[in-house]
């Protein structure tokens, strides 16, 4: 099983797409919240392609969205892949509960974990599956290459 663990904000929603958005008078969100960038849902669709890999959304959007509104979301967005599930909400320390997951979920599985949030956020034995994105640019085409890299 491969497994992206994915936040949102900062990933898939960006800095850069905002301000597009809003120069142009566009709308920043739909009923589910911020619009997210095109180029990443691309980049994304290139590593789901590619690996074959599920979604396991660590994004603090899970607080506000059960999985079956975030899989709402996910399917009236037309966004590529399945989410299969949320980490559980147990710790302040997205680390932990990633570790949380993966102890649960008792299939053996290549992961990525793609977020915004640098490595303190995170345990050690964590980093060399971590790509930490620029928030302001998201999930590019490097950090595509790269998920696709540690996903094999």
């Amino acid at each position: 099983m491969k497994i992206i663990f994915l936040d949102f904000d900062g990933v898939m929603d960006t800095a850069y797409h905002n301000t597009v958005l809003v120069s142009k008078g566009l709308q920043e969100t739909d009923e589910y919240g911020v619009i997210f960038d095109p180029m990443c849902i691309k980049n994304l669709e290139t590593i789901i392609k590619s690996t074959r890999a599920d979604i396991v959304v660590t994004s603090s959007w899970k607080y506000l969205m059960s999985y079956e509104e975030l899989l709402k979301m996910w399917n009236a967005r037309n966004l590529p892949g399945f989410i299969t599930d949320t980490t559980p909400n147990i710790s302040n320390h997205r680390g932990d509960e990633i570790d949380a997951w993966i102890r649960e979920c008792k299939t053996e599985c290549e992961y990525v974990i793609i977020d915004d949030l640098d490595s303190r956020n995170f345990n050690e034995h964590h980093l060399p599956h971590l790509i930490t994105v620029n928030p302001y640019n998201g999930l590019d085409e490097i950090a595509a290459k790269q998920a696709i890299e540690i996903l094999g």
